[in-house]
């Protein structure tokens, strides 16, 4: 088994630091994605096109795939130590024990550098994402009715969830504080594994309404809806099994290890965010710049 680098206990007083910035960013963050989007204000609208704008969905998957692509890729060349243990992630000598998770990976160098900046981007793009999706769909009569309001509620409380549980999860890693890290953890899977549940109805109301009506529409953008969305379900029933329930995982994989683990998680995030990408064609339909 790989030695894993001691579990973080922060104090109260560390815990109160780190929430206190957090919030706070968490905040202006808030703030500079509203007036960014908002047709009334459109902050920046000089430099940030309208177009500009839909993209961000697609941005924020290859932003977020590509940071797991480059920290496992850098893995192998690391020999940081964290707390008097080298890392763990040398997953060219032992697939099974040396892959690991990103809550591990952020320990150390140049692989934390990586994470902390793609990731808190990501989040940020996920906060736009669902500001997008508020004042597209909020006002919009194809989800008036009473169980569309709430379907549509819920996943913009997933989205804001997910942009929040990310930085939260960096914030608070498991080499700062475990228990507190493990449980954002819980709030970051839920709002992963419901996000494009809850999502792609939204996509597919619209879609049918447009149609409709004759309007522009995006077929890919709704069949890549529809596939990452099945894809992104089974994978959480999957991880969920794995880690916690081990009802079907047994069968195939008997034995647990971190590697099974880590690169199951990996697929889990990497769906959530291919299916946060296909919004940018749903969004963009009806323009010059969709593909």
């Amino acid at each position: 088994m790989a030695t894993l680098p001691p579990a973080g206990d922060a104090s109260p007083e560390q815990e109160l630091i780190r929430w206190s910035i957090l919030v706070a960013l968490s905040l202006i963050a808030l703030a500079v994605g509203h007036f960014v989007t908002s047709p009334r204000h459109r902050f920046l609208s000089e430099k940030i096109s309208p177009t500009m704008l839909l993209l961000a969905p697609r941005a924020g998957m290859i932003l977020g795939i590509s940071t797991i692509l480059v920290s496992v890729g850098l893995a192998p060349f690391s020999n940081d130590v964290y707390s008097g243990v080298i890392c763990p992630c040398h997953w060219t000598e032992s697939f099974h024990e040396q892959y690991t998770t990103m809550s591990i990976l952020v320990a150390y160098a140049p692989m934390k550098y990586v994470i902390w900046i793609g990731f808190n981007t990501v989040a940020f793009l996920a906060m736009i994402t669902a500001f997008i999706g508020i004042h597209r769909w909020w006002n919009n009569p194809v989800f008036n009715s009473p169980g569309r309001k709430v379907v549509l509620t819920i996943w913009l409380f997933l989205m804001f969830m997910l942009a929040f549980s990310i930085s939260a999860d960096l914030m608070f890693s498991r080499h700062f504080d475990r228990s507190l890290h493990i449980t954002l953890g819980y709030a970051f899977f839920v709002s992963t594994a419901l996000g494009a549940l809850f999502g792609h109805p939204l996509v597919r109301w619209e879609t049918i309404s447009r149609r409709e009506a004759g309007l522009p529409i995006s077929e890919i953008g709704q069949r890549w809806s529809m596939i990452a969305m099945a894809i992104c379900f089974i994978l959480s029933l999957w991880y969920l099994d794995l880690y916690e329930l081990r009802i079907v995982s047994p069968a195939i994989f008997p034995n647990k290890t971190e590697g099974i683990l880590a690169f199951s998680e990996h697929l889990l995030i990497s769906s959530q965010l291919i299916w946060m990408g296909s919004l940018s064609h749903v969004f963009l339909a009806g323009s010059d710049e969709e593909e």
